[in-house]
């Protein structure tokens, strides 16, 4: 559930709205922002330059609708974005509205994706989730000094069988926050409408562990942000495969080793963000341990070699690098490696077919091997 409300003597007496039984979960505020909060956003809002072609779901909307983006933030994005809205002054009602929000509301959320939403008649928003992930958080405010019922451009939002549970009309300084995998759309004005809809939306994600944030914030100083992978951005994949790491209970040397897999690149992923001093950086950072699982990660012949070594003795394994040399490492180090191996298949949605991995994943998570794993 959302945060509730705090109480400050500087801020007008907010309204929640009481949600029906299905709809529980999609919190509604009126007057939410600060009078002078939200003042500032609509002037801003009003004078900003659109751009037509934002698509509410890339599935099935081939036309888009009005949009700004105040960071360079995708869908797929889990970074902190929240500096951007100190690169201009230009953005200072944006980071106020933002500001408020974190305090009063989402206490523990992290800003991933900021945008402004605008639909004129003719365009319209299309049904879609904004994340899978259950403790992600999705705020939107409208922007509206006036709304007449009859103009529509509600938000609609459906459960599982696809009945509409709740809908939302604009309103003035009106917000609506609601975990973002629950499926919504924006519907379009009236024919009658002859006002822009827009909206303000705030993406947040559940602040992660502290090696999490320690992670990401590394990735990002050093680049990894900046380049595309299968989903989303180096980035994105590393954090990911990191979690999946996590959440199993592996040791931390081997969830950084994951996190950092393609720092060097790969076999499989050129690009790599060394540098003459990252060998320092990373130690420094993550210790000697996740270097070296991430260094090996970036010499093998991977999957393959991960998959069906050539030779596994009971305290070592002797794999194949990409360069067709042979190598023998440590049974610890290899069976770290499956993990990272797997977790990073995973993620991107290609471990069918391993059969070796899988298994060895199963083992470990049924025996426990997850849970205070020394390595």
């Amino acid at each position: 559930m959302v945060g509730t409300l705090l109480t400050n003597v500087n801020i007008q007496a907010a309204e929640v709205v009481a949600t029906d039984a299905n709809g529980d979960e999609v919190q509604v505020v009126d007057n939410f922002l600060p009078r002078e909060t939200y003042e500032h956003l609509w002037r801003y809002a009003a004078n900003l330059p659109l751009v037509y072609g934002s698509r509410s779901n890339s599935n099935s909307d081939s036309h888009g609708h009005w949009n700004a983006n105040f960071t360079s933030a995708g869908k797929n994005n889990l970074a902190d974005v929240s500096s951007a809205l100190d690169s201009t002054a230009e953005l200072g009602p944006i980071k106020s509205a933002w500001s408020f929000l974190r305090e009063c509301y989402i206490a523990d959320g992290t800003l991933i994706r900021c945008y402004l939403n605008a639909y004129t008649y003719g365009t319209d928003g299309y049904f879609h989730i904004d994340s899978n992930r259950s403790d992600d958080r999705t705020t939107v405010i409208y922007l509206a000094d006036q709304w007449d019922p009859d103009w529509a451009g509600e938000t609609v939002f459906l459960d599982d069988s696809g009945n509409i549970i709740k809908a939302v009309l604009p309103k003035r300084n009106r917000a609506v926050i609601f975990p973002s995998n629950i499926r919504h759309a924006a519907r379009s004005v009236s024919r009658k409408c002859e006002k822009l809809r827009r909206t303000v939306i705030f993406k947040t994600r559940k602040r992660g562990s502290s090696n999490f944030e320690r992670l990401s914030s590394f990735l990002i100083t050093n680049g990894a942000g900046d380049y595309q992978h299968r989903i989303g951005t180096l980035h994105d994949h590393l954090v990911r495969t990191f979690l999946i790491l996590e959440s199993r209970g592996c040791h931390e040397a081997i969830c950084f080793g994951g996190g950092l897999h393609s720092f060097y690149g790969t076999n499989r992923y050129a690009q790599s963000l060394l540098t003459s001093t990252s060998k320092t950086k990373i130690i420094d950072e993550f210790g000697e341990e996740a270097e070296r699982l991430a260094y090996l990660f970036s010499l093998l012949d991977r999957p393959k070699t991960l998959e069906s070594p050539l030779e596994v003795a009971p305290e070592s394994v002797l794999v194949e690098q990409r360069d067709k040399q042979l190598i023998r490492i440590s049974r610890k180090e290899f069976d770290s490696l499956q993990k990272i191996e797997y977790a990073n298949l995973q993620d991107q949605h290609s471990i069918d077919g391993y059969h070796n991995l899988c298994k060895s994943w199963r083992i470990d998570q049924l025996s426990g091997g997850f849970i205070r794993e020394t390595i």
